[in-house]
């Protein structure tokens, strides 16, 4: 409409650049227009009520609490947004009260299943400085939230499946069914979350396109040291050129992201961002080469197998789900991140050693790897479970 009444832009929220790019910049005008109100009348006593998805709810108290506005009370009052507003998204009737004059401030909402509960099905918010899905499940594994020993990785993103991704017949074929002949160097097996939450991290179904070792690597030496591999980028030219991400701006040509040494490691555990159930799986080389997971997954890399299989079966085991459950919100559009794998340190969960134990070796027996149980032991005695 090229109208002039818009407001001035701003990063209220002190997104950095590169969260941005990856979507922490999203806009939700509702949640922009609760926290402008919070943020006026902080000074005064205030009670706002809003209709709004739940994670804009969820998002308020959460930048309450980072910005010190002074809530002393909130709840979510869940509403069928299908039957009223004929909308297919988690809603609710948000209160949230300001009030400058209770000493102690609260960052935690209740949440009821309707408009006319009268009990709450439970809470969420912050607990002693961290941010929960469930405030009584958390305390039960309050210990293992301070920073995971591990560094989780996200898998590797293109923006351009039909040229990257290959179906696997074995030979590589595309996904129209044409084969497709390039240096074997550059390609490696790839599962994507949905074969990771199903189980399919066994069989090989999809070969992905690999140019670079890592994210920024020169591309121009493939048309010398890989012609085939070349040719065919070059005949997708278009597609690949006319990416719209901003992480591709004034990079190599047909470049990659999200990946570098960590990608090559030959064991990892993984779990699917999109899902919603923390489903991890014991990830080992597929046709002699390290499986390479998609930008939708997230992963621990691991060169020892007897190390992977004990985290493995550390993070699935009924310590390690609940301690994800009470952190994750399941109605997100990407409930598990890496910002909340990151906070569980898997040797101070409260785990059963022999359970553990014992799915670490079956584990590796799935994986076909010669069973040294005096190996995972060891790792265990260096890392005693909590």
């Amino acid at each position: 409409m090229d109208s002039g009444n818009v407001p001035a832009k701003e990063n209220f929220k002190g997104a950095k650049g590169l969260d941005a790019l990856l979507g922490g910049s999203n806009f939700d005008v509702c949640e922009y227009i609760i926290l402008k109100v919070l943020r006026e009348l902080s000074q005064t006593r205030v009670t706002l009520g809003m209709l709004c998805k739940t994670h804009v709810a969820r998002n308020v108290i959460e930048h309450a609490w980072r910005t010190s506005i002074p809530v002393s009370k909130a709840a979510l009052y869940e509403i069928d947004a299908m039957r009223w507003f004929g909308a297919s998204v988690d809603a609710c009737w948000f209160v949230v009260e300001v009030d400058t004059s209770v000493e102690s401030r609260n960052y935690v909402a209740d949440v009821f299943k309707s408009l006319d509960s009268d009990a709450k099905s439970h809470s969420f918010g912050v607990v002693d400085g961290k941010w929960v899905s469930d405030v009584d499940a958390y305390t039960e594994n309050a210990a293992a939230d301070t920073k995971c020993t591990y560094e989780w990785r996200s898998g590797m993103k293109h923006d351009a499946s039909a040229v990257f991704e290959l179906v696997a017949t074995p030979e590589p074929k595309s996904k129209t069914g044409q084969s497709v002949d390039v240096e074997e160097e550059f390609l490696y097996p790839l599962l994507k979350s949905t074969d990771i939450f199903r189980g399919r991290h066994e069989q090989l179904s999809k070969w992905v396109i690999v140019p670079q070792k890592k994210f920024g690597d020169e591309t121009e030496t493939l048309r010398k040291d890989a012609p085939r591999l070349w040719e065919y980028l070059d005949s997708h030219g278009p597609l690949l050129d006319g990416r719209k991400s901003s992480i591709y701006r004034n990079r190599p040509r047909f470049s990659v992201f999200g990946h570098g040494d960590y990608t090559y490691a030959p064991y990892k555990v993984a779990v699917s961002g999109l899902h919603k159930e923390p489903v991890f799986r014991l990830v080992g080389p597929m046709a002699e080469k390290p499986v390479v997971l998609d930008d939708t997954c997230y992963f621990l890399p691991f060169q020892d197998p007897a190390e992977a299989a004990l985290v493995w079966a550390l993070l699935s085991s009924d310590q390690g789900q609940a301690f994800i459950e009470s952190l994750v919100f399941w109605d997100s559009k990407r409930p598990i991140t890496k910002k909340l794998l990151a906070r569980l340190d898997v040797w101070r969960l409260a785990a059963d050693r022999q359970a553990v134990l014992h799915a670490a070796v079956t584990a590796m027996k799935q994986l076909h790897l010669a069973v040294e149980e005096q190996q995972i032991v060891a790792i265990l005695d260096k890392h005693p479970v909590q």
